[in-house]
């Protein structure tokens, strides 16, 4: 039985089918086995993109994607070459709508960093001026030790420093800030039947210098962050400048601001006892 002969590679015939099979379009499997592959490497990206895009640098990234997709672009109409072209649109495309995201522990971090005592929503400053701290802008307040430290929201730097003892008097919606004991201020529990995200409670420092700081707070619960920021600072100031021996603290206001779990007892009028509940470390 004589055996079959195997073409050369020098063979005119295995050339040409050789030639042939190389121009063959490719099959749907091919390209259906492609799109996976890319696929499944942007779901392999996206947790390391997503923790990219927390960092304060990820501008860069974006700035640097944003070149490299419009060089390829231009040299691919400069020479025709449309696998040029497509990638660098999309990549120009993605640099300008993935914008970089908050960090969800931006706030921890911030209280770990200043190694702060308590962390508040410091809401807007909308009147009065204050070094470096800007206008009109998120703030978060941190209390440490005797210093209320101002930071932008988005920011990480802090832009002002103000002695607590410089505080006079602090006031909620033009009132003195006083908090007043649960059991006699506690009204029941009433379902809200209409939440104004627009409106707005303003918390005013008024400095012995004679400067007001007016920060303002928007949003459904505008008063609650009002109130347990001026809590905060009232229960550092009534540590450093302590009520005097028999004096009282005049009931102003019956909104109730503290839990009968965690109060400290001060003498008030008539007998009634009005508290200053510990403010909670970071709250917001």
């Amino acid at each position: 039985m004589s055996e079959r002969r195997r073409p050369s590679p020098s063979d005119p015939a295995q050339q040409e089918d050789d030639k042939k099979r190389s121009h063959r379009p490719a099959r749907p499997s091919k390209w259906l086995e492609s799109f996976l592959y890319a696929f499944f490497w942007v779901i392999l990206l996206l947790p390391t993109v997503r923790r990219r895009r927390r960092r304060p640098d990820w501008w860069r990234v974006r700035l640097l994607a944003a070149g490299l997709g419009l060089a390829a672009a231009a040299l691919g109409m400069t020479f025709s070459k449309l696998w040029l072209v497509i990638p660098g649109s999309v990549l120009v495309l993605l640099a300008l709508l993935v914008r970089g995201v908050r960090d969800p522990e931006h706030e921890r971090k911030l209280q770990a960093r200043y190694k702060s005592d308590y962390f508040l929503n410091g809401g807007k400053l909308t009147a009065g001026r204050f070094p470096g701290v800007p206008t009109g802008e998120p703030l978060y307040i941190l209390l440490k030790d005797q210093e209320l430290l101002f930071v932008p929201a988005d920011g990480v730097d802090v832009a002002g420093v103000l002695a607590v003892p410089e505080i006079e008097d602090i006031r909620v919606h033009g009132k003195p800030y006083v908090p007043v004991y649960v059991s006699e201020a506690k009204d029941p529990p009433v379902r809200e039947t209409h939440v104004d995200q627009t409106a707005t409670a303003p918390m005013e420092l008024f400095l012995k210098d004679g400067r007001v700081l007016r920060f303002e707070y928007t949003g459904a619960f505008h008063t609650h962050l009002a109130e347990t920021a001026a809590h905060a600072i009232y229960s550092v100031k009534r540590l450093v400048f302590p009520p005097p021996a028999g004096g009282s603290y005049k009931r102003e206001t019956s909104r109730p601001v503290s839990t009968p779990l965690d109060q400290e007892d001060v003498s008030g009028q008539e007998g009634r006892t009005v508290s200053a509940a510990r403010p909670q470390k970071s709250s917001t």
